[in-house]
């Protein structure tokens, strides 16, 4: 089903809200098309990692492979963004991995596509995910994994070095939230970034200002969190300018979000990209046991893996050390942490590796 078409500025690219179906909800996404008529298109498939919705970036990346002439599709998980699901913030892999094959099924269906050449994009968490359908998915004509979360085991270790009290209180919500759910509570919330004292899932002095790079510009943060973060320096340090922490205050139970949390309700420009940072709890407690990495062997499209060196919620070293001895798959490494690679010179290096190896792929899938 098709809403709000229009013109996409900087190239002949036009750019629709849809929606498909998932679990018996709906799942809101872009889509990007060529605006000139033309033969069977190729198409990504294109999902973010935890927590995080569309309009965190994901739009510059979709945009320079439009340029290209191809089709593209980017969704939001179900729980979060504009897609439907409650309760919201909600983060539950297998959910995950089931909207990752709703939507390879809906872009199939798309008139225009060219089904032997379709490729999944996965940054962070949902690079991961994106190896793990690959693994399973043998009609697709490539991968590309950002960041990918490859070992749960690694990560954690990461974790742990960065703050072993935080990562206390992270378990320690988990727990929380697990019993909570088994009697229907409201899911706890743990923040996707944060400082040492916060229970957050990805912790360093510089993660919240890094991860703020990549809100679109006049986010707005919720009256709250806004009055936090100017009281406390280690919370607005190097705080994006994207960031609006005054001007005029929302009430975060009327956003997408639906309910206030301390560690941030994110409202976005004209009144879309509600976001917080802060997904259930729970979670933590599965994260050291998905290990999407071993899927590797299984793929058989060719597949690109793009690791920033300076990398703690995805070790680079443990991506590259999977990767090793699999002639299917190519390692691009980036001077740089989990967030560089969204912005600046870092993500223009990045997606022309992207963009060239889609490319390559696409000329030679014979599917």
């Amino acid at each position: 089903m098709e809403t709000t078409p229009g013109q996409h500025p900087g190239a002949a690219t036009t750019r629709r809200d849809v929606r498909f179906e998932s679990g018996g909800r709906q799942c809101a996404a872009w889509l990007y098309t060529p605006a000139e008529a033309g033969g069977p298109r190729p198409l990504v498939v294109m999902a973010h990692g935890l927590g995080a919705v569309r309009e965190w970036r994901l739009d510059a990346f979709a945009e320079r492979f439009a340029e290209q002439g191809w089709m593209v599709l980017v969704f939001d998980y179900r729980y979060l963004g504009a897609s439907e699901g409650s309760p919201r913030q909600l983060l539950d892999i297998d959910d995950q991995l089931d909207d990752w094959r709703a939507a390879l099924a809906f872009g199939r269906s798309l008139p225009g596509v060219d089904t032997d050449r379709i490729a999944v994009w996965g940054t962070s968490f949902g690079g991961g995910h994106a190896l793990r359908i690959a693994s399973e998915d043998h009609q697709l004509a490539a991968v590309v994994a950002q960041c990918p979360f490859t070992d749960g085991p690694a990560s954690l270790f990461s974790r742990l070095r960065s703050s072993p009290l935080s990562m206390l209180w992270l378990i320690a919500a988990g727990v929380l939230d697990t019993v909570g759910s088994l009697f229907g509570a409201k899911p706890v919330l743990a923040p996707v970034v944060g400082v040492w004292w916060m229970p957050a899932y990805l912790v360093s002095p510089t993660t919240i200002a890094e991860a703020s790079r990549l809100l679109p510009p006049g986010t707005r943060l919720s009256p709250r969190t806004s009055a936090a973060v100017t009281k406390m320096s280690s919370l607005g340090r190097e705080l994006s300018k994207n960031v609006e922490t005054g001007g005029d205050p929302f009430r975060p139970a009327d956003t997408g979000v639906g309910r206030d949390t301390l560690w941030g309700v994110l409202k976005g420009p004209d009144g879309g990209a509600d976001s917080a940072n802060g997904v259930a709890a729970r979670l933590a407690l599965r994260l050291p046991l998905y290990r999407p990495g071993k899927d590797l062997p299984k793929i058989t499209a060719p597949t690109l893996l793009c690791v920033c060196e300076d990398d703690r919620a995805a070790p680079a070293d443990t991506t590259a050390r999977l990767a090793a001895g699999q002639d299917h798959v190519q390692v691009g490494r980036y001077e740089g942490d989990h967030f560089d690679i969204y912005v600046g010179d870092l993500f223009e290096h990045a997606v022309r590796d992207q963009t060239a190896f889609l490319a390559t792929q696409f000329g030679r899938s014979t599917r």
